[in-house]
């Protein structure tokens, strides 16, 4: 490690000098570590700006993060995260120092100020997050938070029965997305609930055919998978409730492919909606155990608008049909402010031009081309004028400015199709019937 202080510049250029394939492997492994020394430095002073945009938002707003995240190309949970740290570095400079020196890394920082949030008084915290500093030197991240939850029931004897209290409030079901078309989904519970659905899913798991050649994982899972999958052919919980709609339909999953590929002329992906692209074996699948609904694609397998236009006929209505609401939901597939992931069937569908209620005549019309999917944040951001929106007519993209006057744009998502498609080489069969034909 280098000494400190050193500035950032100066411990660059010294590491620069040196070439590490020349480098003994004591002097290698000092080398790496300069640059961890530079990697923490950096992101200490990268933390400063992310406190003062929020201190001194101009004409951001109470949407900075959002300015952030477009200019990064990062989620805004992601810059809300950035944003809290370099807070929570000012308020505590020797953890902040720390950092810039290179003593403790970016896990380490957090793990610190996460464990020790739950603290009540920030004189108790202040002592904590010293404590935790001075040890975090010689321990790994896991360590580190064991370290530091001794640190805080030590200071606070009834911190375990608040801390279980608070935690629960936060449970929930986590979907993220894996390579290969997989996903985990996770549900953080209290323990004895935990504890309760994994009981039943094992008991689920051995009385299926253990001579079937699947693992006791792979039966825990397709246990897991079937539960809901009954409920969603069913459309009722086990209770005999009725699943609410959404957007006036029932719920689905959601699944988009080329007409080329579900009759097996190609195997270009399809889309999962809340997903993203899946095998076109998958893809077929799921359709061929769906209802359907037929949308128009043009040579670049962007969605046609008009035709959902024409089948509602709703121009000077302010709430779209169903046949003009699936359209839109198929064509965005997510919200369309640039970077967000929320899938289009948990969004609003909002009036890019605002319908005028006393004359419709003047507002933006109810139409796939005035209308696009966005959720709630975003929408509330588009309503309050701090984001402004319109579509670009010639390329669909959904053009974004920021407060700041800089402008984003998002791609519309097309429908993966084979140039034969479009260059009449192959055709799907004649439709004789409603799909899936």
């Amino acid at each position: 490690m280098f000494p400190v202080p050193a500035s950032i510049p100066a411990i660059v250029a010294r590491l620069q000098e040196l070439d590490p394939a020349s480098l003994s492997p004591i002097d290698l492994v000092e080398w790496v570590a300069g640059w961890q020394q530079v990697i923490a430095a950096a992101q200490a002073e990268q933390a400063r700006g992310f406190r003062q945009a929020v201190v001194k938002p101009g004409p951001m707003g109470d949407y900075v993060d959002d300015e952030l995240a477009a200019a990064l190309v990062v989620t805004r949970q992601s810059i809300e995260r950035c944003t809290a740290r370099g807070m929570s570095l000012h308020a505590y400079p020797v953890l902040a120092d720390a950092l810039r020196a290179g003593r403790v890394d970016l896990r380490k920082v957090d793990v610190i100020l996460d464990e020790s949030f739950v603290l009540s008084f920030d004189s108790v915290r202040a002592e904590v997050v010293a404590q935790a500093t001075e040890a975090a030197t010689g321990l790994t991240a896991p360590q580190l938070a064991r370290f530091v939850r001794r640190l805080i029931l030590a200071a606070d004897p009834e911190i375990g029965e608040k801390r279980a209290k608070e935690a629960r409030t936060e449970r929930g079901v986590d979907l993220r997305w894996g390579p290969d078309s997989m996903a985990w989904v996770s549900a953080y519970l209290p323990a004895a609930a935990a504890v309760g659905a994994f009981t039943v899913l094992d008991a689920l798991a051995g009385t299926c055919d253990q001579g079937d050649g699947r693992t006791v994982d792979q039966r825990r899972a397709d246990a897991f998978s079937d539960l809901f999958d009954t409920i969603l052919d069913s459309g009722q919980t086990p209770d005999g409730t009725a699943l609410p709609l959404r957007h006036g339909q029932r719920a689905a999953v959601h699944v988009t492919l080329a007409a080329s590929t579900l009759h097996g002329l190609d195997d270009q992906p399809g889309d999962l909606g809340g997903y993203g692209p899946i095998p076109a074996s998958m893809a077929r699948e799921l359709a061929h155990r769906g209802s359907w609904t037929t949308v128009l694609t043009d040579e670049h397998g962007a969605l046609r608008t008009d035709a959902g236009d024409r089948a509602d006929g709703q121009r000077d209505r302010y709430r779209p049909g169903a046949e003009l609401t699936r359209t839109v939901l198929a064509r965005d597939v997510t919200c369309t402010w640039p970077g967000c992931r929320q899938p289009a069937q948990r969004c609003d569908l909002d009036h890019i031009e605002p319908f005028d209620h006393s004359d419709p005549a003047r507002g933006g019309p109810t139409t796939a081309e005035n209308l696009h999917a966005l959720c709630r944040h975003h929408h509330q951001a588009k309503t309050a004028k701090v984001w402004n929106v319109r579509r670009d007519k010639a390329t669909g993209n959904t053009i974004w400015t920021s407060p700041l006057g800089i402008t984003y744009a998002r791609s519309p998502i097309p429908v993966y199709c084979a140039p034969s498609v479009y260059d009449g080489t192959h055709r799907p069969p004649v439709a004789d019937g409603p799909p899936p034909f």
